[in-house]
């Protein structure tokens, strides 16, 4: 059999898109291989952007909630993306000490860090916002 040019190029057209479309469909939402290393309770910080790269996970669990008044020198100004995993607001300041600007997350709910707060967290206070 023999194929012309033409053949051989509309054929190399169709597998080529057939290939590009596969990735497509196999696509999934960033945080599903976080969650078994993001666990319940905890607020999770994350290096890189959805929810990717290096995580902490901070642990407020007690009653009352404990805060954080420095991530520590090895996160400090280093996140870029948020979990908050537990049950109460959290609230993430560009400053030790609760100070400088703040942003809320409330329970449950996953934010990426951008502008002013992208690579700027310092502290984390859980359940209290504002000062």
């Amino acid at each position: 059999m023999k194929l012309t040019t033409k053949t051989a190029v509309v054929a190399a057209a169709i597998a080529s898109t057939a290939v590009l479309a596969v990735p497509g469909t196999a696509s999934a939402d960033p945080k599903d291989g976080i969650v078994s290393a993001c666990q319940e309770g905890k607020i999770c910080l994350f290096d890189g952007h959805n929810y990717t790269g290096d995580m902490l996970q901070l642990d407020p669990l007690t009653s009352p909630p404990v805060s954080f008044p420095f991530v520590g020198w090895d996160w400090n100004d280093r996140a870029s993306s948020v979990w908050n995993r537990s049950r109460w607001d959290a609230c993430i300041y560009t400053d030790a000490d609760f100070n400088g600007r703040y942003y809320l997350i409330p329970p449950g709910a996953t934010q990426e860090l951008l502008f002013l707060y992208d690579n700027a967290v310092s502290s984390v206070a859980v359940a209290q916002c504002g000062g």
